[in-house]
C-alpha cells in the first residue's frame, strides 16, 4: 500500500483526500424569454510559449497505476482556470476513484519564470471546507468557474522546471518546512515523461536523517485517464457535471425522489444544505411548480444513487427578482451538488403516496 504524505508539496498536486424553499419555486421570477447568455470556453493566456508548453502537458486526468488499498485509485484532474490577480494558473483536484464527487484536496498551480527559469508554485486554499465544495467538479466547466482571488490562496512550495524531449523534470530548490510524521523539512520532485508523471517526496529530521518518503513505497506514479466525470452542456445553457455509478432506476412521471445537496452561489457562499438538516428534498416527479425550473431539468435521468453537479443559470432559477429570504441576488447562477438518495417507483397504475408536508428550512437555520 502507498504511504501518501498528503500535506506535501508537490503531493497537493499528486497526493490523492435546497431546501425546499429554495429549490421551490414560489418566488422565482417569470420570463418570457432568456435573458441568459452561455460563456464561451475559458481560453487562458499564458504568459509565454514555455509556460504554455508546460500547462498543456501537466493539463487533463490522471490515475494512479497503482492502488493505494484495495481497488481505490488516485486521480487527479488537472485545468487551466482564472484566478482573480494571477496569471498562468491552473486548478488542480484530488480524488479517490471511489468517491470522485469529493475531492479530498483542492489546490492551484502557477507556473513562472524566476531568473529565466520556470518553476511551479502550488497554493491551498484559504478558506473553510464548506465554502471549497463550489469549486468540486469546476475542472469540467472552466468556462463557469466560480470566483476566487490570490487573497484566497496560500503558497506551499516551489518547484524547478526543466524541458525534456518528452516533458520536464523538477525538484524544490531547498527544504521546505513541515511538521509531518516527524520531519522538520522536506523535498519534492516531479517527472513527467510522455503520459507519466512521477512524483516523490521525502522528510528530514533536525539531524538531516531521513525519516520518511525513502522507500519504493513514497513514489507515486499516474498516467493520463479518461475524465471521472462528464460534463453535458444544454443548450439552454444549463451545464451538469455527471459522475455516473450504478445503474439504478429512473425517475419517472408520479415517482416521489428523495435528493440531497449543496447549494452555492458563485462566491462560495453555500446557502442552502440539506445535510445541514439531515433532511432529503422530497418531492414528486416532476417537480414543476415546486422547484425553480432548473431543478427540474437537473432530475432527467439521473438514477437513484448517482451524484451530479448542477449549474443552473439565473433565469432557470429565480431570475431577475432573486430570492432575498436566501440571500440570492438577481440573476445569479446556482451551484448544486446533488446525490439521489432514493427513488419511490411508482409502476404503472399504482396511485402515488401523498407528498410529505413542506417546511420552512430557514426557520432557525443559518446558511453559511
Amino acid at each position: 500500500m502507498f504511504k501518501v504524505c498528503f500535506p506535501c508539496v508537490i503531493s497537493v498536486m499528486m497526493c490523492a483526500s435546497m431546501s425546499v424553499g429554495v429549490a421551490q419555486a414560489q418566488d422565482q421570477a417569470t420570463q418570457d424569454a432568456p435573458v441568459y447568455v452561455a460563456p464561451d470556453a475559458y481560453a487562458p493566456s499564458w504568459s509565454d510559449d514555455g509556460i504554455a508548453k508546460i500547462a498543456s502537458q501537466l493539463t487533463g486526468t490522471w490515475k494512479s497505476t497503482a492502488p493505494i488499498e484495495g481497488d481505490v485509485y488516485i486521480a487527479m484532474a488537472v485545468a487551466p482556470a482564472p484566478v482573480e490577480g494571477m496569471s498562468d494558473t491552473l486548478y488542480v483536484e484530488s480524488v479517490r476513484s471511489n468517491a470522485a464527487w469529493e475531492p479530498y484536496r483542492q489546490s492551484f498551480f502557477q507556473l513562472y519564470r524566476y531568473k529565466g527559469e520556470i518553476r511551479l508554485r502550488t497554493y491551498e486554499l484559504a478558506m473553510d471546507e464548506t465554502a471549497k465544495g463550489v469549486f468540486a467538479g469546476m475542472w469540467a466547466a472552466t468556462e463557469l468557474f466560480p470566483q476566487i482571488s490570490s487573497d484566497d490562496l496560500i503558497a506551499t512550495l516551489d518547484v524547478e522546471l526543466e524541458s525534456t524531449p518528452s516533458g520536464f523534470t523538477g525538484a524544490t530548490p531547498y527544504p521546505y518546512p513541515t511538521g509531518v510524521a516527524g520531519a522538520v523539512e522536506m523535498t519534492s520532485s516531479v517527472t513527467l515523461d510522455g503520459d507519466t508523471l512521477t512524483v516523490a517526496d521525502r522528510g528530514f529530521d533536525a539531524s538531516g536523517n531521513v525519516v520518511w518518503g525513502s522507500d519504493a513505497d513514497s513514489v507515486i506514479t499516474f498516467e493520463r485517464s479518461d475524465p471521472y466525470a462528464q460534463v453535458i452542456r444544454r443548450d439552454d445553457g444549463m451545464v451538469i457535471v455527471e459522475y455516473g455509478g450504478d445503474d439504478g432506476i429512473t425517475p419517472t412521471k408520479g415517482d416521489q425522489l428523495h435528493v440531497h445537496y449543496d447549494g452555492y452561489l458563485n462566491d462560495g457562499t453555500r446557502f442552502d444544505s440539506s445535510y445541514a438538516r439531515n433532511q432529503p428534498f422530497v418531492f414528486e416527479y416532476p417537480p414543476e411548480t415546486r422547484a425553480i425550473t432548473g431543478w427540474g431539468i437537473g432530475m432527467e435521468d439521473f438514477a437513484m444513487g448517482n451524484r451530479r453537479k448542477l449549474l443552473i443559470p439565473g433565469y432557470l432559477a429565480y431570475g431577475e427578482r432573486g430570492n432575498p429570504r436566501a440571500n440570492i441576488p438577481p440573476n445569479a447562477m446556482l451551484y448544486f451538488n446533488v446525490f439521489m438518495a432514493h427513488i419511490d417507483h411508482k409502476e404503472a397504475g399504482e396511485a402515488p403516496e401523498p407528498t410529505q408536508p413542506e417546511v420552512d428550512p430557514h426557520a432557525g437555520h443559518n446558511h453559511d
